[in-house]
C-alpha cells in the first residue's frame, strides 16, 4: 500500500466519524446542525479519490457518498422545515415565579427578572408574594395558578 493509500484510509475513517458524530443531536434544539455530516462527506470523498488508483472506482464511490450526504441533508431539511420552535415567551409555560401584586384575578408576576401581566387561571384571587406557575401564554399575559402546597 502506498503512503497515499494510508492517507486515503485516514480520510475515509475521519469522514465516517464526522458523518455519524452529529446523528444523535436533538433536532428540536439544534435544527440546523449538520456541519460535521457535510465535512464527513467531503473527507470521505477525498479519501476515496486518494485510496483508489482507478479513477472509475474512486469516482463511483465518491458519487455514492455524495448521494448519501445529499439524501441526509434533504431528510433533515424536511424534518425541521415546518416544525414550530417555541419562542422565549412560550418557553415560560411550566416555569414558576412570584406575584408582585395581588391577582384579583389580574395583576403582575415576576418571572426570573422580568415583570409580566398575569391572570389567575381559575379566576380566584391570589395574594401578593405567592409562588405561581405558568400554565398558558395569551399574547403577553401569563395565565398562572397557585400550585398545591404553597
Amino acid at each position: 500500500m502506498s503512503p497515499m493509500s494510508w492517507v486515503g484510509v485516514a480520510f475515509i475513517l475521519l469522514g465516517v466519524f464526522l458523518y455519524f458524530s452529529d446523528m444523535d443531536i436533538d433536532l428540536d434544539v439544534y435544527p440546523a446542525v449538520d456541519v460535521p455530516g457535510i465535512g464527513g462527506g467531503i473527507c470521505a470523498i477525498i479519501g476515496t479519490l486518494l485510496l483508489f488508483d482507478d479513477l472509475r472506482i474512486g469516482a463511483g464511490l465518491s458519487l455514492a457518498i455524495l448521494l448519501l450526504v445529499t439524501a441526509r441533508l434533504v431528510v433533515r431539511y424536511r424534518v425541521t422545515r415546518f416544525r414550530r420552535y417555541p419562542g422565549r415567551v412560550e418557553a415560560l409555560v411550566g416555569e414558576t415565579g412570584y406575584t408582585t401584586t395581588p391577582l384579583e384575578p389580574r395583576g403582575s408576576v415576576q418571572m426570573a427578572s422580568e415583570l409580566w401581566s398575569a391572570v389567575s387561571d381559575s379566576g380566584d384571587p391570589i395574594e401578593q408574594g405567592v409562588e405561581v406557575m405558568v400554565v398558558e401564554v395569551d399574547g403577553l399575559t401569563l395565565k398562572v395558578f397557585k400550585p398545591d402546597g404553597t
